[in-house]
């Protein structure tokens, strides 16, 4: 739901669906009211009083219009579930029935069925996320422990490198400020110290500073979305792209 958030799952839809010609490629809908859906994390704050889950599903609803039957949303906090429950409560009243997938969830199955050896994952996400508990709780039931950072580091390091109004990755659409890039290496430095073996990059913002990383496993939690989105809409029988994961070198 960050405009460059969007995008860069839909790139990812297209280079991850096996096609040898456009005619292959998957019918893909992609619709960005920024102006209307407000901050996810500033709504689990209590910073904000309006639910972003009713302007959500009306999205949802213009999709389903179009002609969508698969839904994704690009966006980790829209999953926590005060936001999810009430979407899934608004379109469970829609005449037709969506498949909406859960992106968390989707990553959390991607582990299970790539990554079977790895027992200890780290977490990166905003505020919303962080504090909703929301990749805790899906990985602590599939058998893995987490290691999320204290709240000071993660309110100075790791939401501040996306939300800052200066050098955030929000705040600068066109380019990763280098200070946002000191940022996310410490950040890589402070799971590395505390035995993480993988990293979930759990903010789509995060999949865009990622990429110029290489050496410790980070799961980028939009290609896991990108790949279900090509699972349910090309059929679970089409064999997929594997995913480009990065490495730090840290």
């Amino acid at each position: 739901m960050g405009p460059r958030a969007g995008i860069a799952l839909y790139e990812r839809i297209t280079c991850g669906t096996p096609a040898a010609a456009d005619q292959d490629h998957l019918s893909v809908i992609l619709m960005a009211f920024p102006k209307k859906i407000v901050d996810r994390t500033l709504f689990l704050e209590g910073i904000v009083p309006v639910n972003p889950a009713y302007e959500i599903a009306r999205v949802i609803d213009r999709l389903a219009a179009s002609g969508a039957e698969v839904i994704g949303m690009a966006c980790n906090t829209s999953h926590s579930p005060r936001i999810f429950d009430v979407i899934l409560s608004e379109i469970d009243r829609f005449p037709r029935k969506l498949n909406l997938l859960h992106m968390p969830r989707e990553v959390g199955n991607y582990f299970n069925d790539e990554y079977p050896g790895i027992r200890r994952i780290g977490v990166m996400a905003t505020n919303g996320t962080y504090r909703s508990g929301l990749y805790n709780d899906i990985l602590e039931e599939r058998g893995y422990e987490v290691v999320i950072p204290d709240r000071d580091f993660q309110n100075d390091v790791i939401h501040r490198m996306i939300y800052d109004p200066h050098i955030g990755i929000k705040a600068n659409a066109n380019c990763i400020t280098e200070e946002a890039s000191i940022l996310f290496n410490e950040a890589l430095t402070y799971f590395k110290r505390r035995k993480a073996e993988a990293i979930v990059l759990g903010c789509t913002e995060l999949s865009l500073v990622g990429e110029k990383m290489e050496g410790m496993l980070l799961v980028d939690s939009t290609a896991c979305l990108a790949r279900a989105l090509i699972r349910e809409g090309a059929g679970k029988d089409k064999v997929l792209q594997p995913l480009t994961h990065h490495r730090s070198n840290i």
